[in-house]
């Protein structure tokens, strides 16, 4: 049975995190683990009672956010609540979903994000650079009930890209839902120098424009022999917005992105272009950890 290990907070991100764990489990054999993470206390207590008192508090805490979440899955099926003791969220997520063998991490966006945006917070941020398992990240906002209806994934052209291909397409697989790979060709203001010509840009994102639809044409050929059904898309606009933006996106639908080949394997580790897409992408974002 596969796990999507929750990190669940008593807030609006902590129910987008439910949300996008119940699309994320709907329709398949999938369990929910939602994990409530506290500080650490002294293990005795001091001459003023005062870490009794925090321990106390802490307990209570742990006890209604734990309730806040029973009250928001209701009967959904296979699910446990579980409060974990750390040093950090980041640490007790971590050490939380490799003892569960999570196949996910599930947080929601900080809320300085627009609605419907991916921002990520502090905990997200640190996660994003230390997480096993891929992380799933729901946008602000974020509120779907419906099963995963498809699976888009980013392709830049390289090898590795194509491995992370071959994991969305085993996602699409698990949940008999399409599978759709996507390119991008953006005129990004870093990549030409400030008095080169828009004429010039235009020729060159051409390039990448053609470069890109050749690369989509050789891995739909790797996935043909599968037999499964993949579509093809290019995003193309003058920003990683415009470009996001100019495609179709559905209720249900998530994004998967591979980690930077520059992090540590094992680990989930954001590039600039995927940082980018993270913050412009219309729907749910679950980067992957870098493979050999």
């Amino acid at each position: 049975m596969k796990t999507c290990l929750v990190g669940f907070t008593p807030d609006h991100g902590g129910q987008e995190a439910l949300a996008l764990a119940r699309t994320l489990s709907a329709g398949a054999d999938c369990a929910i683990v939602v994990c409530v993470v506290t500080p650490e206390v002294w293990g005795y207590p001091s001459l003023a009672r005062v870490d009794q008192e925090y321990g106390a508090f802490l307990d209570q805490y742990a006890q209604e956010t734990l309730d806040q979440a029973r009250a928001a899955l209701g009967d959904h099926p296979n699910v446990r609540y579980e409060r974990v003791v750390a040093g950090s969220a980041t640490e007790g997520l971590t050490r939380a979903a490799e003892r569960e063998g999570a196949d996910f991490i599930v947080v929601g966006s900080a809320r300085d994000s627009a609605v419907g945006r991916l921002l990520t917070g502090g905990v997200t941020d640190e996660i994003l650079h230390v997480a096993p398992v891929p992380v799933a990240i729901a946008p602000r906002g974020f509120a779907c009930t419906t099963p995963l209806a498809r699976v888009s994934v980013g392709f830049s052209g390289g090898a590795a890209a194509r491995g992370t291909v071959l994991r969305a397409l085993g996602l699409a697989g698990r949940f008999k839902v399409p599978l759709r790979v996507l390119s991008f060709a953006v005129r990004d203001r870093q990549m030409f120098p400030s008095l080169g010509s828009h004429d010039a840009e235009a020729v060159v994102v051409q390039g990448w424009l053609e470069q890109a639809r050749n690369a989509l044409q050789s891995v739909h050929g790797d996935i043909a022999v599968t037999g499964y059904a993949v579509e093809t898309d290019v995003g193309v606009g003058p920003t990683w917005e415009d470009a996001l933006a100019g495609l179709a996106w559905q209720d249900g639908e998530v994004l998967m992105l591979g980690s930077s080949r520059l992090g540590p394997l094992q680990r989930v580790f954001l590039g600039s272009n995927a940082a980018k897409i993270m913050r412009a992408s219309r729907v749910p974002v679950i980067v992957l950890p870098r493979q050999s």
